[in-house]
């Protein structure tokens, strides 16, 4: 079936989502964490009536954007997971095609998606060959309006090749491997209870206009346990705790967990550059996770403003988030370039001792005036449930085909403005001018 409604046309493209499960009562448990490498099949496709002007030139392009050392897929996933999950080509050809379809262009992925699978069974190539589909499609004559277009926790993801970018593509899998959009939730004087409004998206990851230079946050990794055992601390008694960067070499405490009441719970981060990954995010950042589903966790946000320093919403020194109902405080007593302490109060106890000022961001004391807990015991997050996502644009309508392991899909395509969703778009052109052409991965012609 094909989408009931289009996005308008919006001054920055649009990022769409595929959703993976049909009713928004409905619920599935995830799947096992994506350990491992998985398959990526490439394909380029041509409309009866369009095609690729320049396909031997795009092939490299995409060779190198999927699989190129650095700025790549593949180098984006290796830095995030720390090597856990590895993407690379699902068979001997890297890139297949250019294969014709038999429909004239057009904005209809579940159609392009159904004549892609069966040109490729044609050529003896089944859908249990791979793990993820990746179509590049021309889109002069298409007229696609987003930059990319993914399945929630499925395999799919739709390029156009005009709106090609390497923002788009990292954003499209995290779709795949089953994230929605983070969002940020303004808590005026850190006020976690009715005081918190929903304000657009966070910008703190690669689902919510960080772009490729921005990692996963805490709860992402949390979802497909790329932070585990003692990565995360389940806080469960008052006191006060050390972090490390989310990201970076080095072992250590790298998230704190804290209860909220039934399943709710608080994610606390400590963002700092490491590597090519948030360069622009810095300092202490909490998220919130509502019924154990860490696939679209929201940032809390306690500042005033719109700030654009990497530190500008985060939770600085001596800021306290409360939730008084829940009797939960969370103080940030001291924030560094390679270090945080955080004191977090459970049933109404203070949360640590006062601050100690930071203003210059140095790093933390080697001695915080209260002796910090050492969080002991795995602390693996259970799986993360999926639930039906109404999109904010568009009302989804369904898409032909099914998720791995069951559940019907559906199509969405979700807009964003300049202020809320601005994806570093590349121009096709300027992309294909600048690829680097890896010889190794040359697809094997007969």
């Amino acid at each position: 079936m094909q989408p009931t409604s289009r996005v308008r046309r919006l001054p920055a493209l649009a990022c769409g989502v595929v959703l993976a499960s049909a009713a928004a009562p409905a619920a599935y448990a995830a799947e096992a964490a994506p350990d491992g490498r998985r398959g990526v099949q490439i394909v380029m496709v041509n409309f009866n009536d369009s095609a690729h002007g320049d396909a031997a030139k795009l092939e490299s392009t995409l060779e190198s954007a999927y699989y190129g050392k650095s700025g790549s897929l593949t180098s984006y996933y290796n830095e995030i997971t720390r090597g856990r999950t590895t993407l690379g080509p699902a068979g001997t050809e890297v890139v297949s095609g250019p294969l014709t379809l038999p429909m004239a262009a057009a904005c209809d992925s579940g159609r392009i998606a159904d004549e892609t699978q069966k040109a490729l069974a044609a050529k003896g190539v089944g859908a249990s060959a791979y793990d993820h589909i990746s179509i590049v499609f021309p889109n002069k004559k298409a007229k696609c309006e987003y930059a990319g277009l993914g399945t929630v926790g499925g395999g799919k993801t739709w390029m156009p090749d005009e709106h090609f970018s390497i923002d788009a593509l990292v954003h499209e899998f995290g779709h795949n491997l089953g994230y929605h959009h983070h969002k940020r939730l303004r808590c005026p004087d850190g006020d976690l209870g009715a005081g918190c409004k929903e304000d657009g998206v966070s910008h703190k990851s690669v689902m919510s206009g960080g772009g490729s230079a921005a990692g996963l946050t805490a709860p992402e990794l949390i979802h497909n346990k790329w932070l585990a055992g003692d990565e995360v601390a389940d806080v469960t008694e008052s006191g006060t705790y050390k972090l490390r960067p989310l990201y970076g070499e080095g072992s250590g405490v790298r998230a704190l967990r804290i209860p909220l009441g039934g399943k709710d719970k608080i994610v606390v981060e400590m963002r700092a550059k490491a590597g090519s990954l948030d360069g622009a995010i810095q300092g202490v950042h909490a998220h919130r996770v509502s019924a154990d589903d860490y696939t679209r966790s929201a940032l809390i946000d306690p500042t005033p403003g719109d700030g654009k320093a990497p530190d500008a919403d985060a939770v600085k020194a001596g800021t306290e988030l409360t939730d008084t109902a829940r009797k939960v405080r969370v103080k940030v007593v001291a924030s560094g370039r390679t270090e945080a302490t955080v004191a977090v109060g459970l049933g109404g106890g203070a949360a640590g001792p006062a601050a100690v000022p930071d203003p210059a961001n140095a790093p933390a004391p080697a001695s915080a005036p209260e002796v910090p807990k050492t969080p002991g015991g795995p602390a693996a997050a259970a799986p993360a449930k999926t639930v039906a996502f109404k999109a904010p644009e568009a009302p989804p309508a369904p898409e032909s085909g099914v998720r791995p392991g069951g559940g019907e899909q559906r199509l969405a395509e979700t807009g964003g403005d300049a202020s809320t969703w601005p994806l570093a778009v590349v121009g096709a052109a300027a992309l294909l001018g600048g690829a680097a052409v890896l010889a190794t991965l040359r697809r094997r012609r007969a």
